[in-house]
């Protein structure tokens, strides 16, 4: 065999050995959750003056598929007041970004709670209202 055919099949085969790395990789980091932390760049909280109404949350590199669930926790007292819990998380995704919104709701007879888990601190929105 001459040396470039060997230099050839060593280079074919260092290729071969790079694509399988990078598939074992990805195998191994897929479906892997993350919680984001609160001050992440996709995190975004819109206002009407001082009242919370949606929190928008977009994945950034390499975490960009948000994973959507549904409140953890839901609970409601003799009164009507309502508190739910969102745990907020990620996986790495290559090829998908998506993006968590979350509506929040405002009641007048009675107060609306939710409690986001983000890996840095929680944050307390009760009737649009902001009370770290």
């Amino acid at each position: 065999m001459s040396a470039t055919k060997k230099k050839r099949k060593r280079f074919i085969i260092s290729v071969m050995l790079l694509f399988v790395l990078c598939l074992f990789l990805i195998f191994c980091m897929e479906g892997n959750t993350k919680q984001l932390r609160s001050d992440s760049a996709g995190v975004e909280f819109i206002t009407e003056g001082e009242i919370v109404t949606c929190v928008n949350i977009k994945g950034t590199f390499p975490y960009t598929s948000i994973v959507p669930k549904p409140a953890t926790e839901r609970k409601t007292d003799s009164e009507g007041n309502i508190t739910e819990v969102y745990i907020i998380e990620a996986e790495i995704s290559l090829n998908t970004q998506n993006t968590m919104k979350l509506y929040i709701d405002i009641l007048e007879d009675a107060t609306y709670t939710y409690i986001l888990k983000f890996a840095d601190k929680d944050i307390i929105i009760s009737n649009g209202k902001v009370v770290e």
